[in-house]
C-alpha cells in the first residue's frame, strides 16, 4: 500500500493578555509531543497566530453580545476559525492526503486520548468510504443526561430559516440528530474543498453566527454553537441536494473514542430517508 499522507489541525487560545480565552497551550503542545510520529506534521493556531494569515480579516474578531450558554465564544469569532483554517490548510497540504481537524482541549475531555491513534489512516479512510464522501463529521455523542443532541439545541432559527424554506423539512431537520464538529476528517479532493469552501463562506455571513439578530429561537434550545450549527445545516443542505448520501454521517463516536470498534454507534435517521424518499418520487 501506498503512503498516504496525514496531517493534524489544531487551534487554541492562549488566554490573557494575548485573548480573552482560556489557556489551553499546554494541552496542544502535549499533543503535539505525544502524537508528533503519527502525523505527516502538525498545524498549531492560536487567534494571534491566524491573523497573520491572508484573508483572516473577518474572522475571529469580537462580536457584540456574549452568549449565555457559551460565554466568550462571541470573542473569539464565534467559533468562524474552524471553517476559515481548514480551508486554508487544505490549501498547504498535497492533493489525496487527510486532514484530521481536532479541537485542543485533551485536558478537559481526556477521552480523546483514546483514538486508535497507531492506526489512524485506516480509521479515516474507512470513515470516508463507509459515508461515500471525502469528509467525515460524526454525529453528536450522548449529552451528561444521555439524551442525544439535535438541531433544535443549538443555533437559532433564523439561520436554519436562511438555509431552508420548507415547513416539513425544517421540523424534520429541527428533529434530527446533530453532528459533532471537534473532530472532521478530510481528504484532500475538489469535492472537499468546495465543501469547506463552502462552510467558509457561509461563516463569512457573520448575523448567522452572532448573537443578533435572535428571532425565535427553538423553545428546545439549549446551547449557542455557531458554527456547528451552520456546519449541521450546510451538511443537511448537501444532503437535501443530493450532494452527499441521505445516510450520511452514520457513526456516532462514543465515549469519545474514535475507531472501529465496540463503542462505534451507527445511527439512522429514518424520518429525514422517508421525506427524502417521497420527494424523489
Amino acid at each position: 500500500m501506498s503512503f498516504q499522507p496525514i496531517f493534524l489541525l489544531l487551534f487554541h487560545t492562549e488566554g490573557f493578555p494575548h485573548d480573552e480565552g482560556f489557556d489551553i497551550t499546554k494541552s496542544a503542545q502535549d499533543v503535539k509531543k505525544a502524537l508528533s510520529g503519527i502525523f505527516t506534521d502538525i498545524f498549531i493556531y492560536t487567534p494571534r497566530k491566524l491573523k497573520q494569515l491572508p484573508g483572516s480579516e473577518n474572522f475571529c474578531n469580537y462580536h457584540e453580545g456574549e452568549f449565555s450558554l457559551n460565554p466568550g465564544l462571541n470573542k473569539i469569532g464565534c467559533g468562524d476559525f474552524k471553517s476559515f483554517l481548514i480551508e486554508y490548510t487544505l490549501d498547504q497540504i498535497p492533493p489525496n492526503a487527510l486532514l484530521v481537524y481536532h479541537d485542543s482541549n485533551f485536558e478537559k475531555y481526556v477521552q480523546y486520548w483514546q483514538t486508535d491513534w497507531s492506526n489512524l489512516v485506516d480509521v479515516c479512510n474507512y470513515f470516508l468510504d463507509k459515508t461515500f464522501s471525502d469528509f467525515f463529521i460524526p454525529f453528536e455523542e450522548r449529552d451528561h443526561e444521555g439524551n442525544y443532541p439535535k438541531i433544535k439545541h443549538f443555533g437559532k432559527r433564523y439561520t436554519t430559516n436562511y438555509f431552508f424554506e420548507d415547513p416539513e423539512f425544517i421540523q424534520i431537520l429541527e428533529e434530527s440528530p446533530m453532528l459533532a464538529s471537534s473532530r472532521m476528517i478530510i481528504r484532500n479532493t475538489p469535492a472537499s474543498r468546495r465543501f469547506f469552501s463552502d462552510y467558509r463562506k457561509i461563516n463569512e455571513k457573520k448575523d448567522l453566527l452572532t448573537k443578533w439578530p435572535n428571532p425565535d429561537p427553538h423553545p428546545e434550545f439549549i446551547h449557542s454553537c455557531p458554527e456547528q450549527h451552520t456546519l449541521n445545516l450546510l451538511v443537511y443542505k448537501y444532503i437535501l441536494d443530493g450532494k452527499l448520501d441521505p445516510c450520511f454521517p452514520k457513526f456516532r463516536f462514543c465515549h469519545r473514542r474514535m475507531g472501529i470498534d465496540e463503542y462505534l454507534e451507527e445511527v439512522e435517521n429514518k424520518t429525514l430517508l422517508n421525506y427524502l424518499g417521497k420527494k424523489s418520487n
